[in-house]
């Protein structure tokens, strides 16, 4: 077959040969003679059957393409007309727009087909993204205890309860205490934390405990793994965890939390700053090459540059060089100014979009959510010792109380 083709074509020397690879467009005259001359006008159905209206060629009478001489002589091929087909033989890393002619056009006609994995909890998010998608890398930074974790907790969950296989790797935060924070999310709602010690009736304790241990139960039920590592690492190890999780679980998206922590072991070995940006530098490139290779998606946490507090984050942020940018298709920003917090897309290299989405905390549940919370009702408070002019009980600004002293109402420049 072609592999035997191949392998004689390099023994006689690639540069002096051709291979014949019939397309089954030509060299057919219906078994012997005659015909259409050799050729036929398949453009139409090519075309239609991108669209997905398959269509039966010549009724059936026409055999598929000969795998080899012999086969086309008995058939009746015109072995002339094979021969005009040859080609030279095609390196393994050169390619040509008709070996993927098919797949763009069929991009181009069908985008929703190539969109990734979505995070139905976050659409905003994922409308600007379109989804984790295999083969790719995103690096997501922001400040310190800005919810880094928190973030890519929820959109794992989201993940795995879709059926995608995620793996973990939290070189910062301990496996026992990320467990926590996603049992709370996949919950959705307040732990029974310290239930042991709670006062109360044991027969509502022990109800508690059992409502625990069965939503352990069904989070035990998703596809998710956990690597056991915890602070510095070798990267070389790491990756052979990875690997073996995407052959072994089918692991479709791997998590790493985060760079800093995980070469920090080896860092130590090095004598200055440029050999920590090399270190960095060397193991993102490993972590692409492996997404790219191994078809998941990788997702790398890299901590900020030191920053003023409160500034806003930019992609020349990152800490080390410009590598982790460089390579990533995504680039993620938590944003946080101690008023207001939003994720930003400052890269996508699948279709371009760029923005940024709110995000509102919520406490109970430990997740995102894009919509803001009901405001309550403003209440104004007077301070102590400050006199109340008041007309039948209610006060002369549209009902509020107004300070008898010189206090002026700054509410309306207030920043919140």
């Amino acid at each position: 077959g072609r592999e035997g083709a191949e392998m004689f074509a390099r023994k006689l020397g690639v540069e002096r040969c051709l291979l014949v690879q019939p397309s089954g467009k030509r060299g057919w005259n219906g078994g012997g003679g005659g015909g259409h001359n050799g050729e036929y006008d398949s453009e139409d159905c090519e075309d239609e059957s991108l669209l997905g209206l398959d269509e039966a060629s010549d009724n059936g009478s026409r055999p598929p393409p000969p795998k080899d001489a012999n086969e086309a002589l008995l058939q009746g091929w015109d072995i002339n007309e094979l021969l005009n087909e040859a080609s030279e033989l095609p390196h393994e890393r050169i390619l040509k727009f008709s070996d993927l002619r098919d797949q763009v056009i069929h991009e181009i006609t069908n985008p929703d087909k190539y969109r990734g994995v979505p995070v139905p909890s976050l659409p905003g998010f994922t409308s600007l993204i379109k989804g984790f998608r295999r083969g790719e890398m995103t690096v997501l930074t922001g400040p310190t205890g800005s919810g880094k974790t928190t973030f890519l907790g929820q959109a794992s969950l989201d993940l795995a309860e879709q059926g995608v296989n995620v793996l973990w790797g939290s070189f910062e935060i301990k496996n026992t205490r990320l467990m926590h924070k996603l049992l709370q999310q996949y919950m959705k709602d307040v732990l029974p934390i310290g239930l042991a010690e709670r006062e109360g009736p044991m027969e509502e304790k022990k109800k508690m405990y059992e409502a625990l241990t069965v939503l352990a139960d069904k989070f035990d039920t998703l596809p998710m793994y956990f690597m056991k590592f915890h602070g510095g690492s070798d990267i070389d190890d790491v990756l052979d965890a990875m690997e073996y999780a995407a052959y072994v679980h089918d692991v479709e998206h791997i998590i790493l939390d985060n760079m800093q922590f995980m070469i920090s072991r080896d860092v130590k070995k090095m004598s200055s700053s440029f050999d920590k940006f090399d270190m960095q530098d060397i193991a993102i490139e490993k972590f692409r090459k492996f997404a790219t290779d191994y078809n998941v998606h990788v997702t790398l946490v890299v901590h900020p540059r030191k920053e003023d507090e409160g500034a806003k984050l930019g992609i020349s942020s990152f800490y080390g060089s410009a590598k982790a940018t460089q390579e990533a298709d995504t680039v993620l920003i938590l944003q946080s100014d101690g008023k207001r917090k939003f994720v930003d897309v400052k890269k996508n290299r699948f279709d371009g979009t760029l923005g940024h989405v709110p995000l509102y905390f919520e406490r109970k549940s430990g997740r995102y959510t894009e919509d803001a919370p009901a405001q309550a009702p403003h209440k104004t408070v007077v301070p102590n010792g400050v006199g109340v002019k008041t007309f039948n009980g209610v006060g002369h600004q549209k009902g509020r109380a107004v300070a008898s002293c010189n206090y002026s109402d700054i509410r309306g420049q207030h920043p919140i």
